[in-house]
């Protein structure tokens, strides 16, 4: 049963490495007789781990095969090295756990994707079955998997999901020789954003004569979509210019917007913090009554612009989901003509402010957005007031540099 497992593993593996176009980029290998050979490598962005690499050199490429090398390095950021492992491939989704404790192991040698590199080492794998693996190697020890753990156990007639995190305990004794973690409880979850930065700590502690090495990923990434939205807006503004008064509200006014813009992520290891660019045509349907003087409804379109930082405060990238919070400066130029009105100019060029919060599910963004603008009034100084809008939008990522 083990054998037929491992050999579908081994399948579904093969098939994701090698449906991906060819992206060379610059690397190198180590071969099996410890040489460096430098040249490009077919970046194939692997989600799961390759089983044969295309290097060229000098505009000939060569297939290199996973008995062939001891690890591949690209562009300086991404690393993977070839290690023996005992490799748990224990069903671990709800409708495939086992009715047993024991784990199911087999033997194997794969290329793994380092993800710090130091007197503690981590490494990450993804197998055919989408479950994630983490493994670590202390100095000279033999490396281990991170055990989490699931399983199905019956009492009284009732059958239990029973969960062991026994990779806390794994990480506790493997880092107590670093006093900083003396004592303490580790609760970590089986991720990334858990695991990289407690290895790094442990590395730090020990930096002086450890220097630590991270398998950076894109030290720059952008981001381009298309969007569409539609809101609600209304006015709040104020009048006082010679012997006219007027305090003027108008609410549930109906206004939509299409557009391009991109997100550009600065320079870190989550990609966490980025800044947004949109750029749209947008309508609004205006009716303002001003001065007492009767004004038919129009409506007006724009061209906008907003600009400002967006934070992801929980980001999967393996499940490619990311919530946000983004804020920014907005500005909006009318293209139609204003009324001919002595008094009344209409929506005028509008400056102010948006925030918004935003969930992001592979290609397909949803964000809930505030604007806050001037009244776009440009009759008198004494004017004043805001239009604050609410827009639901839906964009769709048409890509991402790698």
């Amino acid at each position: 049963m083990k054998k037929l497992l491992f050999a579908l593993f081994i399948t579904v593996l093969s098939h994701y490495s090698s449906k991906a176009q060819k992206e060379f980029m610059v690397g190198y290998v180590v071969n099996n007789t410890n040489d460096t050979i430098k040249g490009q490598i077919d970046n194939k962005k692997w989600a799961t781990s390759p089983l044969r690499i295309t290097f060229k050199k000098d505009d000939q490429e060569v297939s290199y095969e996973l008995s062939d090398i001891q690890s591949f390095v690209i562009n300086n950021e991404v690393t993977y090295v070839r290690k023996k492992i005992s490799l748990d491939i224990t069903p671990n989704t709800s409708t495939e756990l086992l009715q047993k404790f024991d784990r199911v192991l087999v033997d194997t040698t794969l290329l793994l994707k380092q993800l710090v590199k130091g007197r503690l080492s981590l490494y990450y794998l993804k197998d055919g079955k989408d479950k994630i693996h983490y493994f670590i190697e202390k100095l000279n020890n033999p490396i281990q998997e991170l055990i989490d753990h699931r399983f199905l156990r019956t009492i009284n007639f009732k059958t239990y999901e029973v969960h062991l995190d026994t990779y806390n305990q794994q990480l506790y004794d493997l880092c107590e020789d670093c006093s900083n973690y003396s004592g303490t409880m580790f609760k970590y979850l089986y991720q990334e954003t858990d695991l990289i930065p407690l290895v790094m700590r442990y590395n730090i502690f020990f930096g002086d004569n450890k220097p630590i090495q991270v398998s950076r990923k894109e030290k720059f990434k952008s981001t381009f979509f298309l969007s569409a939205a539609l809101g609600t807006y209304n006015y709040n503004i104020e009048g006082a210019v010679f012997y006219y008064t007027n305090d003027y509200k108008k609410a549930d006014l109906k206004s939509a917007s299409f557009g391009i813009g991109g997100l550009f992520d600065l320079p870190s290891k989550r990609h966490k913090l980025g800044v947004k660019i949109d750029l749209s045509y947008n309508y609004f349907e205006e009716d303002i009554q001003f001065y007492q003087s009767t004004l038919t409804p129009s409506d007006v379109s724009f061209l906008g612009v907003s600009i400002g930082p967006q934070y992801s405060f929980y980001k999967n990238e393996p499940k490619k989901t990311d919530i946000y919070l983004s804020s920014g400066f907005s500005f909006e130029k009318r293209l139609n003509a204003n009324k001919a009105d002595f008094f009344y100019e209409g929506l005028g060029d509008k400056l102010g402010y948006k925030l918004g919060l935003g969930a992001k599910f592979n290609r397909i963004n949803v964000e809930l957005s505030y604007n806050r603008t001037g009244p776009g009034l440009n009759i008198n100084y004494y004017v004043a007031g805001n239009i604050q809008k609410v827009s639901l939008a839906l964009s769709y990522a048409l890509g991402k540099n790698k």
